[in-house]
């Protein structure tokens, strides 16, 4: 079956055409927009199905934000859609729309060996729940129940749950974060603008002065957060290196959470856009410690496997199966 497949996030949305079946899942043709230079969705769409011979049998769409009724709004863009109305306006009868974590934990099953890293082999078991989360532009999260020969998937807006500290020092970036936004959130902290923040903290805290050249760079940079994460990977810069591992320390403890909330024996991936650009830094002890650090539960969470997802189309493959449906 060819279908129309969409990830729909605020900073970038893929499109493609899809052939699925019979637990494959083969890409056409993919394209990625910057989502901001575009007022809809259907603008979007109109630009890509422009270059189509002929219409896919379905779509489907995977939406960063809470999806009730057909109808949904991106979290953090203006956008907002309804199903049968993008059915009338991109001319293909039959649209779904999922949660984009929800479309990303449908994709799992189309994953191989190659497309994952392996951080904890664990002891899986047979039929126990899994558990996805990710950050990017903001946190997302899901639970898959395996029944069968498909997946019940429980979508989640757990990004938006007020943050827990574990330190004082955590606290302290709680305070700091509060006087700017009020209430913080896990997806504050856990996501590009997140680390940007936490960097920010940790320069008001004295833990390094900042690098002059680093200023100099980050005030030039359109992704201040892939520069934090590139310094900090290379240990040049001592207050990029506090940033990321604090980063990779709160993304282990939430992935821990994560596993807990699920009870995912089956297994936890860990998706997103920046996981995979961090792999190295999640590879070390900080970020498996913060995450089984979890008495009384330690046994428990000793034996959920745990993984990072390396390929960028998990929400396409996914947003393809909501579309096959």
């Amino acid at each position: 079956m060819r279908v129309l497949a969409g990830d729909i996030g605020g900073t970038k949305t893929a499109i493609a055409t899809i052939e699925i079946g019979a637990g494959r899942c083969r890409i056409l043709r993919a394209e990625r927009y910057p989502s901001a230079e575009y007022d809809t969705l259907e603008a979007i769409l109109a630009k890509f199905l422009s270059s189509e011979k002929r219409l896919p049998a379905a779509a489907g769409f995977g939406v960063a934000g809470p999806v009730r009724d057909g109808k949904s709004r991106i979290t953090n863009l203006p956008w907002r859609f309804d199903a049968r109305q993008l059915s009338r306006r991109i001319g293909i009868r039959r649209v779904a729309l999922v949660n984009d974590f929800g479309a990303n934990a449908r994709g799992l099953r189309y994953l191989g060996p190659r497309q994952v890293a392996t951080l904890w082999r664990g002891r899986p078991e047979a039929g126990g729940p899994i558990a996805i989360l990710g950050a990017g532009t903001g946190l997302g999260q899901a639970g898959v129940l395996p029944i069968g020969r498909g997946d019940v998937v429980v979508a989640s807006e757990a990004g938006h749950v007020d943050f827990g500290p574990r330190t004082a020092l955590e606290g302290r970036l709680v305070d700091f974060l509060r006087e700017r936004f009020g209430r913080v959130t896990r997806e504050r902290i856990l996501s590009g603008s997140g680390l940007e923040l936490i960097y920010e903290f940790l320069a008001v805290e004295g833990v390094a002065r900042p690098d002059r050249a680093v200023t100099a760079e980050l005030a030039a940079a359109e992704d201040r957060a892939a520069v934090i994460s590139r310094l900090g990977l290379a240990r040049r810069d001592r207050l990029s290196r506090a940033a990321l591992d604090l980063f990779v320390s709160i993304y282990g403890s939430e992935t821990g959470n994560t596993a807990l909330q699920y009870r995912a024996t089956g297994g936890v991936y860990v998706a997103g856009g920046i996981a995979p650009k961090i792999l190295p830094a999640l590879k070390r002890p900080v970020f498996l410690r913060a995450l089984q650090d979890k008495p009384p539960m330690q046994e428990l969470i000793a034996g959920i496997p745990v993984r990072v997802v390396l390929d960028s189309n998990l929400g396409l493959y996914g947003a393809a199966a909501t579309a096959a449906c």
